[in-house]
């Protein structure tokens, strides 16, 4: 049915408009007298690249002209009777709804009437709040790589959240991390070009080169039904476009360690500076299509191409620890402890009924002893090549760990005017990167092979593509017809290729096992304090596409100018991910213990169990290859009605619909049925056990994670009013619904098989190396069971269901602010802000004792864990396979008390009960670049606080999931009190074309003339952290007024025992919280950070400029910190109130730049 609907809605209007970013110009045409001129011919054309758009005057007068590119316009109209007229160098911007008013004047055509004065920078038009990032921010300063998202979260309202630290173009963690306007992290949506840039779980996929780049916007505050799927922001990116004249860029950055400030962790440490250099070049070139004597493409035919690479070489150099060439041959005479005591080498096969056993004689494993796998595997092992430390020989293996990262990111674009009604472009962009780091056991990758080397990024490697195509056609004077499709597609490889194709028979393992691994690599080795070898992961491979499809249309009518939206997007998630399908094999010193059940510090090594082959553990991995996809569609209408000459209505309805994910399959847990009876109540008494799993496509169940959501109507509405020409107020309210792309857990589809590494507890070993499965039922590995067991799966285990009727969370948004234009080209906002959240999804653990079941305390008062503990008889005794500690004869008590003992817990995932509010404060001032001096500075005060989850398990209310109580706090990472940015670019006023130095010699306006300061000043206060693990004994605020330091961030002396000045216990167990579970005053420290640079122009010819680059971020080595160290919130950790002085930015680093322009 809703197929159909959406069909019907497409095909009844000529076409739709959604997520425009191109501009507009709109107005009014009027006689000396007020009265309006219907029927006037406008045309409006674009200079750079001399296009023209026409349109008329409607009966009241008005006009429109959409789908124009950011750049320098000019206006013009005739009718008979009238003079004609022209307003010239109106700038227009992304998403600019620019107002010039036509005043005709009696005369002849002949005649004509330029206006020359500036378009007003008040947006009149609409009462969205925005913030545009100009070409001059982007292209002029300096960003720590070369990401424009940098600059934009200059705007206010936007929270950078993690960290601060990879923030390059690749990065795309790092550049998704942000926050909109009190929305949760990453719910914003990303257009390049209008179309989609993000994928399914709103993650950014391709950032174009910072040349290509025209206009980044920020939409803070959205009253305009075109847009959807976010709960915060939407970016729109546009990328610049040829035009007749050719234009081209080149330029080359150098950045060293030598220009760098160290980290202030390894300053702590006393260790150097890692050496780093890092290269970045490329181009912009464009211009018309131009073949002498065959083609001229000026007016008509315009390229683009835009290149960066980036070429890293960098280290992080190490040591670990290697076994020295004697222990490799059984010898270990020379094998001391950190003491210098000798360890001694003991043989499990001599293992007595005592657990004792007995020495290798001379501390040598017999050569006949050592297992053969042991023995060709050391082949790839390198040895040590130092010393190392102390008598055990530690860290002996130094390695110089190279970092080797290249990209080569580009983005080409053609547009095509066919005629003056129709054009169309398209454009492809992607920024290939790749990566090996943590080398080993190789120095070079691209000329050393050893399929053993350890690191997971060997390479690691990604790559963002975008296609657009994209075409405009004007049907009427009133009437513009847009279509557009893309695709955005990510995809990313991890894990080592060094192994790829390795047979692990080479090193003496079973043809029988072999034979039965999904893929041939080195397996993973790993010897405790020793270096392993093989892969920490396997090569995998993630591929995500988001294909889109968006007809627009928009049709003026009086004084409406409508528009009509239509949307529809697919998204693919495919995940190529084995696991360790080879296998993998821990090693230990408890084989070669002198006592199987006890260690010490003076027998067993890792290295000796390893060559007796004989493992602590083992598994191998058959996992799936998930397919997951689901569809999102959205129709919208929008009317901006024009009441008066003042006063502007925005009215809009969406509807938006996003089907549950399903996996091509159905390999995916979807939910549980709590309310039939479990698949072995019959056979079990004494307990009423309710509850089977549901699988998605099995039993009638639907192929979706959970149930569809339908209802998804979203109303906006805002009101601008323009009180003088340089004033306006403008205030809005509107619904949004965010995305989703969550999904059902696989288990079950995949599978890993255990090693039984012993049959009688450890005193001997039952399998070795080459054949750790042998003693399974035929030698097999397990397959997965996937559905087959149906209601009876995970018996047992622990498993995670979907909340199934869930409904999408949706935001609700509303402003009041007030613009003012200002003298030289600026611009002052102020006003209110407010966002409120729900439906946010919760996961909700039920495996969790009753509350009445709480507290229960011996005589002396202490919490009863005896009673709880207490092994009683087991009803469920035989029913559960799956769990040895389930399945016997016996079971702690506390395990019947739980609503599903026949689990070992549940988590309920998705439950639609979660909710965020933001309410703030904003203003800002911005400058046109005029004069050369353009800036934006913003400040923000607000509050964001979250309700997502339980201080307790026992707060949920399965029957009544809304009548559940959460806790409220300080949303994570996202309630920022206040926040000051300052961005700008200013021209020095000295040399030619300057104020002074106009008629200065060329040595003196060489030197002197064409200087530049560039800055982005960032100041923000910090987030709260997490609360400790007991309740404060002494009242008042942890917050420290004074004295704070790395050591002491909070008054810790609030937990300690003021009559003994002892320190608190944890919460007791079994007992219910009723402390916060996150300060709302203690915070890491404020986030300060200044970017600047010097650049100097000269002239080498006529048109050709070159500019040097001086570049600092980070210029004044503010380290910044996240959060506590680990066990910081436990009181009883001896890191308690520690912050972690790991910096979570990066140091001070200078880069040298240089461009040519032509």
């Amino acid at each position: 049915m809703y197929r159909r609907l959406l069909l019907l809605a497409l095909l009844s209007v000529p076409a739709a408009y959604s997520q425009e970013v191109r501009a507009s110009i709109t107005g009014t045409v009027t006689d000396s007298s007020g009265a309006p001129i219907p029927g006037v011919a406008i045309t409006v054309t674009n200079i750079e690249r001399n296009v023209s758009v026409s349109a008329a005057s409607n009966s009241t007068g008005n006009y429109l002209t959409p789908f124009l590119a950011p750049g320098l316009y000019r206006v013009s109209a005739e009718q008979q009777g009238f003079k004609r007229f022209q307003r010239e160098n109106i700038r227009l911007e992304a998403q600019d709804r620019a107002r010039v008013d036509i005043v005709m004047e009696l005369g002849d055509l002949a005649q004509s009437v330029t206006v020359s004065a500036d378009v007003s920078l008040l947006q009149t038009e609409t009462a969205s709040r925005s913030q545009i990032i100009a070409n001059e921010l982007i292209s002029q300063v300096p960003t720590q790589g070369r990401n424009p998202f940098q600059i934009a979260w200059a705007a206010p309202g936007v929270i950078k959240t993690g960290g601060w630290r990879y923030l390059r173009s690749f990065d795309i963690a790092g550049t998704s991390n942000f926050a909109v306007n009190g929305g949760r992290n990453k719910e914003n949506e990303v257009l390049l070009d209008g179309i989609s840039n993000v994928r399914g779980n709103r993650t950014v996929i391709h950032v174009p080169t910072m040349e290509s780049v025209q206009e980044f916007k920020v939409v803070t505050n959205n009253y305009d039904a075109q847009y959807g799927r976010t709960g915060g922001g939407v970016v729109t990116i546009v990328t610049k476009s040829g035009g007749n004249d050719f234009h081209g860029t080149l330029f080359e950055y150098f950045q060293s360690e030598e220009l760098n400030a160290n980290q202030t962790e390894l300053n702590r440490a006393g260790t150097r500076k890692p050496p780093n250099n890092i290269n970045t070049f490329g181009f912009n070139l464009s211009g018309p299509v131009y073949i002498p004597k065959v083609f001229n493409g000026r007016d008509k035919l315009f390229w683009l191409l835009s290149y960066e690479g980036m070429r890293q070489r960098s280290a992080d150099p190490g040591s670990k620890s290697m076994p020295l060439a004697e222990w490799r041959q059984g010898d270990f005479s020379t094998l001391f402890n950190a003491q210098g005591q000798q360890v001694a080498i003991y043989d499990p096969l001599t293992t007595r009924p005592d657990a004792t056993r007995l020495p290798f004689a001379g501390n040598r494993i017999p050569t006949n002893r050592i297992n053969p796998v042991a023995a060709a595997a050391f082949k790839y092992y390198p040895l040590p090549n130092s010393p190392g430390d102390g008598p055990s020989h530690v860290n002996n293996y130094i390695y110089p760990s190279r970092w080797i990262g290249n990209m080569d990111q580009w983005i080409g674009r053609m547009d095509y005017v066919i005629n003056s009604k129709n054009t169309f472009y398209f454009r492809y962009g992607q920024n290939p990167f790749s990566e090996y780091r943590g080398l080993v056991f190789i120095t070079n990758p691209f000329t050393d092979r050893n399929p053993a080397e350890t690191t997971g990024n060997a390479p690691l490697v990604r790559n963002g593509r975008n296609f657009t195509f994209d075409w405009t056609s004007t049907l009427s004077p009133r009437l513009t017809f847009n279509l557009r499709a893309g695709l955005a597609r990510w995809e990313e490889n991890t894990g080592s290729s060094f192994g790829d194709g390795f047979d692990p028979r080479q090193l003496g393992f079973a043809p029988s096992l072999v034979s039965q691994l999904d893929r041939l690599t080195f397996p993973q080795i790993n010897l405790g304090g020793y270096q392993g070898m093989g892969a920490s992961r396997l090569r995998n491979v993630a591929t995500d596409d988001s294909y889109t499809v968006q007809p627009n249309v928009n049709y003026a009518m009086g004084r409406h100018l409508l528009k009509f939206g239509a949307e529809g997007r697919r998204y693919n998630d495919n995940n190529n991910n084995p696991g360790l399908a080879a296998g993998f094999y821990n090693f230990d010193s408890a084989w070669t213990r002198a006592n199987a059940l006890r260690g010490d510090a003076v027998s067993g090594n890792e290295i000796a169990s390893f060559l007796l082959g004989y493992p602590a553990s083992a598994g191998i991995d058959k996992n799936i290859n998930p397919a997951q996809s689901n569809q999102y569609f959205a129709i919208f209408f929008q009317d901006d009605w024009k009441l008066s000459q003042k006063l502007t209505l925005n009215l809009g309805l969406r509807w938006d619909y996003e089907t549950p994910v399903v996996e091509r399959y159905n390999r995916q847990l979807r939910g549980f049925d709590f309310t039939t009876a479990s698949p072995i109540a019959n056979q079990v008494t004494g307990l009423n056990l309710k509850g089977a799993v549901q699988f998605a496509g099995v039993n009638g169940q639907p192929r979706g994670a959970f149930n569809p959501d339908r209802n998804n109507f979203q109303p906006r509405i805002g009101i601008a009013y323009r009180v003088t020409d340089k004033w306006v107020v403008r205030g809005g309210y509107g619904v949004f619904y965010l995305g989703q792309n969550e999904i059902g857990s696989s288990q079950g589809f995949s599978r890993r098989t255990t090693a039984i590494t012993s049959t009688d507890g450890g005193l001997t070993p039952a399998v070795s190396v080459d054949n750790a499965f042998a003693n399974l039922p035929g030698g097999r590995l397990l397959n997965p069971i996937g559905s087959s067991l149906g209601g009876a799966s995970f018996l047992g285990e622990g498993i995670a269901v979907n909340y199934l009727n869930r409904p999408l969370p949706y935001s609700q948004q509303y402003s009041f602010d007030i613009e003012r234009e200002l003298p030289f080209h600026m611009l002052a906002e102020v006003g209110y802000v407010g966002n409120a959240t729900r439906k946010l999804p919760v996961n909700v653990p039920l495996n969790a004792l009753p509350a009445s079941e709480l507290g229960r305390r011996t005589a002396s008062g202490a919490i009863d864990s005896a009673y709880y503990t207490a092994r009683v008889p087991n009803p469920m005794a035989g029913l559960i396979p799956n769990n040895a500690g389930l399945n016997g004869s016996t079971i702690p008590r506390q395990q019947l008390l739980y609503p599903f003992p026949q689990y070992s817990g549940i988590s309920l995932t998705n439950v639609p009960i979660g909710a965020q509010d933001y309410h703030g404060f904003q203003s800002k001032l911005t400058k046109r670049m005029s004069a050369g001096f353009t800036f934006l500075a913003s400040y923000g005060i607000g509050k964001t606080l979250e309700r997502v989850s339980l201080l307790n398990p026992q707060d949920f209310n399965l029957a009544d999931p809304s009548s559940s109580r959460l806790e409220k706090r300080s949303a994570e990472n996202i309630d920022i009190p206040q926040k000051f940015t300052i961005a700008g670019v200013f021209e020095l006023p000295f040399g030619k074309g300057k104020a002074w130095g106009n008629s200065w010699a060329k040595p003196a306006d060489l030197i002197l003339g064409g200087w530049q300061l560039n800055f982005d000043i960032t100041y923000q206060s910090g987030w709260a952290i997490d609360y400790p693990n007991a309740a404060q004994v002494s009242p008042g605020s942890a917050k420290l007024s004074s004295g704070r330091t790395l050591d002491r961030w909070f008054n810790t002396d609030l937990w300690n025992n003021p009559a003994t000045g002892a320190r608190v216990p944890r919460q007791e167990p079994y007992t219910l919280r009723e402390f916060p579970s996150r300060f709302g005053d203690v915070r890491v420290p404020g986030y300060q950070n200044w970017d600047a640079s010097i650049s100097k122009r000269f002239a080498i010819h006529e048109n050709i400029n070159a500019q040097f680059r001086f570049e600092m971020v980070n210029a004044f080595n503010h380290p910044w910190y996240t959060g506590l160290i680990g066990g910081g919130n436990d009181v009883a950790s001896p890191n308690f109130g520690r912050l972690n002085f790991v910096q979570g930015n990066l140091p001070r680093f200078l880069k040298l730049g240089m461009h040519i322009y032509f």
